[in-house]
């Protein structure tokens, strides 16, 4: 029953570097009547196991093979996870409507980001499309910091330390995979939009409907307002997930040679970006 319903779904994926806006992204597209994406996903756990177990279960072939009539198994083959991810993928899109009907079935997942995984999943959905948000580094790099105190035992003694030494850190993660994004979109610019965070919080009107429009689904005046106001910071700000949605805190959280760190490290992407730099004025 559930086959016949995934055979032409479209699915796009949500994705940007942690603490980048994109719960806030998510929750954007998944309040439009025609698009859903639900919370997060880890669908880099299926590509890590689904290997793992296919490499046992062909050990164990092996096995039964020799003790058996020694005919030579049936192994699978390396590509073969492939074809088991987009199953699994098509599932956690179709489920993550809970029932709705939609243009489009969307997942959002920091670990394609992270991992590099675009052209993986454009090699298994050769139709589909990528949302990705990018925010300022050094914003990251405060957010980042406080929702790791929270949430992470351990976190200063491991790997926090101090907050220089955690900008060190977030430079080398948001340039890495910021610049794995662009790549990507430089070879596939009309299958991947990419917004910036601050343009969601300032100018939310023209890019919602810059979201919209790149789905093309319904971009009514009357609609886009409606979402705006559902998914407003005021409306889930908790002071923990959503502390702050600052644009410019981290000009009084950051040390100068953390934020120093940080413009060092990404300057080329924030050129392309088009961030300010607040030490290297003349970058």
């Amino acid at each position: 029953m559930i086959e016949s319903k995934m055979k032409e779904i479209n699915i796009f994926f949500c994705t940007g570097s942690p603490k980048s806006g994109t719960t806030f992204l998510q929750m954007i597209l998944n309040s439009h009547p025609e698009i859903a994406c639900p919370s997060e996903h880890k669908l880099d756990f299926f590509i890590l196991n689904i290997k793992k177990l296919l490499e046992i279960y062909n050990q164990n072939l092996k096995l039964w093979d020799e003790l058996t009539g020694n005919q030579g198994p049936a192994y699978f083959e390396k590509d073969d996870y492939k074809k088991i991810l987009k199953y699994v993928v098509e599932i956690a899109a179709y489920r993550g409507a809970k029932g709705r009907i939609v243009k489009w079935y969307g997942l959002n997942d920091n670990g394609i980001i992270i991992n590099n995984h675009f052209e993986l999943y454009t090699e298994i959905f050769p139709n589909c499309k990528f949302i990705a948000i990018v925010r300022d580094p050094r914003s990251v790099a405060v957010s980042s910091w406080y929702h790791n105190i929270r949430t992470e035992p351990g976190f200063l003694e491991r790997r926090g330390k101090n907050k220089e030494h955690w900008c060190k850190q977030v430079a080398e993660f948001w340039y890495r995979e910021n610049k794995g994004l662009i790549e990507f979109f430089k070879k596939h610019s009309s299958d991947v939009l990419i917004l910036k965070y601050e343009d969601l919080k300032l100018f939310p009107f023209e890019n919602y409907k810059k979201i919209f429009d790149f789905l093309k689904v319904n971009t009514d005046d009357e609609l886009i307002n409606k979402i705006i106001e559902k998914t407003s910071f005021k409306k889930f700000k908790d002071g923990k997930f959503f502390r702050k949605a600052s644009i410019d805190e981290w000009k009084k959280e950051l040390p100068l040679s953390g934020i120093k760190i940080i413009e060092t490290k990404c300057a080329e992407l924030m050129k392309y970006f088009k961030y300010e730099f607040f030490i290297y004025k003349h970058l």
